[in-house]
C-alpha cells in the first residue's frame, strides 16, 4: 500500500530542473503548450485534433497488429486496436530501451503511468478515447545500455558480437543467460509464472523486439497496454518529408535553438545537444551516423555518400534506411501517433523541453510531457522497523554521513557538537585581539596562531568523541544504514537499478496490480510504497 508521498526536492535524487518542472515553475511556459494538470488536456485536445492526419491511423492499425504475430491480445486490447480507427480516440506514450528483461524498475512506473492516465482521462473526458502505448526504441544501437539487469544482488548480462538496431538482434546467444539466472530464482513463489513469461519471450522470439513485446504484453497486456515498433517502412513512409527537411535544412539544429537559450538562460543545463544531422543511416546490420561535408552526405566511416539530390532520393525509395536519433525521434512519434501526453524519466523530461519551437517550425502539435511516477518499494518488516525506532523514512534519501550525524544526536545524550563552545573561543580570541592593537600589536600574529591550534584540537577531540558515541549505538546506527543501502545502491536510487522480478519472483502479478492501484499518474511526487 501506498504510505508516504515526498516532494521531489526532499529526496535529494532529482535535477533542479526537473523539481522545478514539476513545481510548474514560470519559466517553463514558454516552453510548453501545457502542464500536466488534468484540466489542460481538453485544450491539448483541441491542439491535437485540429493538427493530426486521421489518415495515418490505418497504417498505425496495420502496423500494431503486425507487431504482435502469435501474441495473445486481451479482449481490452483488440477493443482499443479497433478504437484507434476513431477521430475520438487519442494516445498517450512513453518510449523505452529494449533492456533485457525490461532493465531497471522505473521502466514499469513508465508504463503504469501511462495504464494509469488514460484511465484518469477517460474519467474527466468520457466522449474521448485513450490508449496506452510503448513505443519501443528498438533502432537504438548502444548495446551495452541494455544488455544487463540487476537482481539478487547479482548482474545478468548478454554477450553478443553483433551490431546495427538492437531490435533486430536474435537470441541465439541468450539462452545461457536466461538458464543462470532462472537458476537463481528457482525456489521463488511466482517461480513458474515467471519462468514462462521469460522463457516465451527470450526463447521463442526471433529477435530483441519481439523478446521485448512479448514481456511487455504477458504484464500489461490485460490493461490494454498496445506496444508499436516504428522502425517499420510503412510508419516512415508517411514521414518523409520531414525527413527530407532534416537532411537539407537541419531542423533539429536550426529550430531548437530558441528552446535551448531559454532553458540556459534559466540557469538549467541541456540534456542533449543536438547536431546538424539528428539521423542514422540503417543497413547491412549497421547504424552509422549521417553527416554533412558540403554539399557530400555520408555516413560517418565514409562508407556511403551520397549528394543532396540522391539522399533525398534514397529516403523516398528506402525510409527505413533513415534512423531518428533521440532528438529527432519525438517528431516522427508526435507526427504518426494521434498522442496527447509523453511519459517519460526525468532526462527525458529535460531534452523534450528542448523541442518544442522545433516541433512548431513543422507544424506538429507539442505534447503535454509528464515526469513518470517515481517509487521507492520498501518490505512491511522494515516500515515496522523503522516506525518502532521513530526513524522518519525521509532521512533514508539523504547521505550516510548525514544519516549517522542525525541518528547519533538522537541516540547520544552527549553534547557531540562543539560549534558554540568554538564559537565562545573565537570570541575570546577576538577580544584578546583588540586589547593586543591597545598595546603591543605584534601579539596578535601569536594570538592567531594559538587561536588555530585550540580550534583544531577541540575538532580532534569532537571527532574522537563522535567517534566514541558511535561504537557505543554502532548496532541501531548500522541498521539503519543497511536499510539505506537498499534504497541506494552505488549512490543511485533503487527504482534505477534493480529490476522488476526482484518483487515479481514474490508476489506474481499481484506485484503489478499493487503499483497500479496505488499510483497516482498527475501527483507530481515521490511514492513509498509498502509491499
Amino acid at each position: 500500500m501506498l504510505i508516504q508521498e515526498i516532494e521531489y526536492r526532499n529526496t535529494n535524487s532529482f535535477s533542479k530542473l526537473l523539481v522545478n518542472y514539476t513545481g510548474n515553475g514560470e519559466e517553463f511556459r514558454k516552453l510548453i503548450n501545457n502542464f500536466p494538470e488534468i484540466n489542460s488536456f481538453e485544450n491539448q485536445i483541441n491542439l491535437k485534433s485540429k493538427n493530426y492526419n486521421n489518415k495515418f491511423r490505418k497504417v498505425l492499425i496495420d502496423v500494431i497488429s503486425n507487431n504482435y504475430n502469435d501474441e495473445y491480445l486481451s479482449n481490452i486490447q483488440k477493443d482499443n486496436i479497433s478504437k484507434l480507427r476513431l477521430k475520438n480516440t487519442f494516445t498517450v506514450t512513453t518510449g523505452h530501451q529494449l533492456n533485457l528483461l525490461t532493465g531497471p524498475i522505473y521502466f514499469i512506473y513508465k508504463i503504469i503511468t501511462v495504464i494509469n492516465l488514460c484511465e484518469k482521462l477517460k474519467k474527466k473526458y468520457p466522449k474521448y478515447n485513450f490508449i496506452p502505448i510503448y513505443w519501443l526504441a528498438s533502432e537504438d544501437h548502444d548495446f551495452e545500455e541494455i544488455n544487463h539487469f540487476f537482481t539478487n544482488d547479482k548482474k545478468f548480462k548478454w554477450n553478443t558480437n553483433q551490431s546495427g538496431a538492437v531490435g533486430d538482434f536474435n537470441l541465439k546467444s541468450i539462452k545461457n543467460v536466461i538458464e543462470d539466472y532462472t537458476k537463481q530464482i528457482k525456489n521463488s513463489t511466482f517461480y513458474d509464472d515467471l519462468v514462462k513469461i521469460i522463457d516465451k519471450a527470450y526463447l521463442s522470439s526471433r529477435n530483441l523486439s519481439e523478446a521485448t513485446i512479448s514481456i511487455v504484453n504477458n504484464l500489461f497486456g490485460f490493461y490494454g497496454l498496445l506496444s508499436i515498433d516504428a522502425n517499420n517502412r510503412k510508419l516512415k513512409s508517411i514521414f518523409c518529408e520531414i525527413l527530407k527537411k532534416e537532411l537539407e535544412h537541419n531542423i533539429v539544429d536550426d529550430h531548437s535553438k530558441l528552446s535551448i537559450t531559454n532553458l540556459k538562460k534559466s540557469g538549467y543545463k541541456i540534456q542533449a545537444n543536438p547536431r546538424k544531422i539528428n539521423l542514422f543511416y540503417l543497413k547491412d546490420k549497421k547504424r552509422e551516423r549521417i553527416l554533412n561535408d558540403g554539399n557530400i552526405f555520408l555516413t560517418k566511416s565514409g562508407e556511403m555518400s551520397w549528394s543532396l539530390n540522391q539522399i533525398k532520393k534514397e529516403v523516398d525509395n528506402y525510409p527505413e534506411r533513415f534512423s531518428p536519433n533521440v532528438l529527432f525521434r519525438p517528431l516522427f512519434q508526435e507526427f504518426i501517433l494521434p498522442n496527447i501526453c509523453y511519459i517519460g524519466g526525468p532526462s527525458e523530461v529535460a531534452y523534450w523541453l528542448e523541442l518544442k519551437s522545433v516541433f512548431d517550425s513543422q507544424g506538429i502539435t507539442y505534447p503535454i510531457i509528464l515526469n513518470r511516477n517515481s517509487v521507492l518499494i520498501i518490505e512491511k518488516k522494515i516500515r515496522k522497523f523503522l516506525s518502532k525506532n521513530k526513524i522518519d523514512i525521509e532521512l533514508l534519501f539523504e547521505s550516510e554521513k548525514f544519516i549517522k550525524d542525525t541518528l547519533l544526536k538522537k541516540y547520544s545524550n552527549l553534547k557531540l557538537d562543539f560549534t558554540e563552545l568554538k564559537g565562545q573561543l573565537k570570541k575570546q580570541f577576538l577580544d584578546l585581539k583588540k586589547l593586543s592593537e591597545k598595546t603591543d600589536k605584534s601579539f596578535i600574529g601569536a594570538l592567531s596562531a594559538q587561536e588555530k591550534k585550540q580550534i583544531n584540537g577541540l575538532n580532534k577531540l569532537e571527532k574522537r568523541l563522535k567517534k566514541a558515541e558511535l561504537k557505543i549505538h554502532s548496532d541501531k546506527i548500522d541498521k539503519i544504514i543497511k536499510i539505506r543501502n537498499k534504497i541506494y545502491f552505488d549512490g543511485k536510487p533503487q527504482e534505477r537499478i534493480i529490476n522488476f522480478t526482484e518483487f515479481y519472483k514474490l508476489h506474481g502479478p499481484n506485484f503489478i496490480k499493487l503499483l497500479k492501484d496505488n499510483l497516482n499518474p498527475l501527483n507530481k511526487k515521490f511514492s513509498i510504497i509498502e509491499l
